[in-house]
């Protein structure tokens, strides 16, 4: 793996598990009247978000696009639910627990993608028209 897509994949990992945690935030504060910003502000919640997405990368270098899809969808939803429940102290139910990181992962994924994807197009491109940006 070159360093540029290193990076890109570095930010796509940030990017999902920032902004699927800050979803998941606006979530929680607006249907289960939890304060605001709590989850983003908890260290340990961004880092669990952050290992999440991270095996969301994982998985997709080493599996094809739709195995990897699923799988990160599944470990989305179900990692960080049981640590929300058996590792936080929280007053959610299951239900909104798997609700809640049912959007995360969705989120995310979807974020995940788009910067990687968004990311591996300028450089394609950027190869394709010539480092300076002019065609060739």
């Amino acid at each position: 793996m070159s360093p540029r897509l290193f990076v890109i994949e570095i930010i796509a990992v940030v990017a999902g598990a920032i902004i699927g945690t800050l979803v998941v935030d606006i979530l929680s504060f607006v249907f289960a009247e939890n304060a605001a910003f709590t989850m983003l502000a908890s260290l340990g919640r961004l880092l669990v978000a952050l290992v999440t997405v991270g095996l969301f990368a994982f998985y997709y270098s080493s599996m094809p696009p739709t195995p990897a899809a699923l799988a990160s969808f599944f470990t989305g939803v179900g990692l960080p639910a049981v640590i929300e429940k058996f590792g936080f102290d929280t007053v959610f139910s299951w239900g909104t627990i798997l609700f809640l990181y049912a959007v995360f992962a969705l989120v995310a994924l979807f974020t995940y993608r788009f910067v990687h994807a968004n990311g591996t197009v300028r450089k394609v491109a950027a190869d394709v028209a010539g480092r300076d940006g002019s065609a060739s």
